[in-house]
């Protein structure tokens, strides 16, 4: 299944539509999007993007002027893509190795963006691999539970 094949530019998904799609990774995905509407008090925004490298609907959460991140359904798991400034770089590299390893070496080849910070993009397919991301963007911005 190819997620913007099944939901195309004109076929929004529902909330529950991602959570189907995801998998065995449902109740990993559900465990996720609460925990970002708790820790952070934020949805997640639904955007369409044509972008040839992640075509579909994706979602991205922001609380304020903290993004962390934009989530692409996939099949058994989300690709992420996380951003952070410059200044929270030090910060992240000390995170790194305390990251699953395939992680951690992500963090630590992380691409330029746009001259503002550094980025990636990885796929999460446990439980594991979710907790890291939440701790990447606690570095960003401290959870309040």
């Amino acid at each position: 299944m190819i997620w913007d094949e099944v939901f195309p530019k004109d076929r929004q998904p529902t909330m529950d539509d991602i959570a189907e799609f995801s998998g065995e990774f449902k109740p990993i995905w559900l465990d996720l999007l609460s925990y970002f509407e708790t820790a952070y008090k934020c949805k997640p925004k639904m955007t369409y993007s044509g972008c040839g490298g992640k075509p579909g609907w994706n979602l991205k959460f922001q609380k304020s002027s903290v993004s962390f991140g934009t989530w692409y359904p996939m099949p058994g798991g989300f690709d992420f893509m996380i951003i952070w400034s410059y200044k929270l770089d030090t910060e992240m590299m000390l995170l790194a190795p305390t990251l699953t390893p395939a992680l951690a070496k992500e963090v630590e080849n992380a691409w330029d963006f746009m001259k503002n910070g550094r980025g990636l993009m990885f796929h999460a397919d446990s439980r594991e691999i979710v907790e890291d991301y939440k701790r990447m963007c606690a570095v960003k911005k401290a959870p309040a539970v």
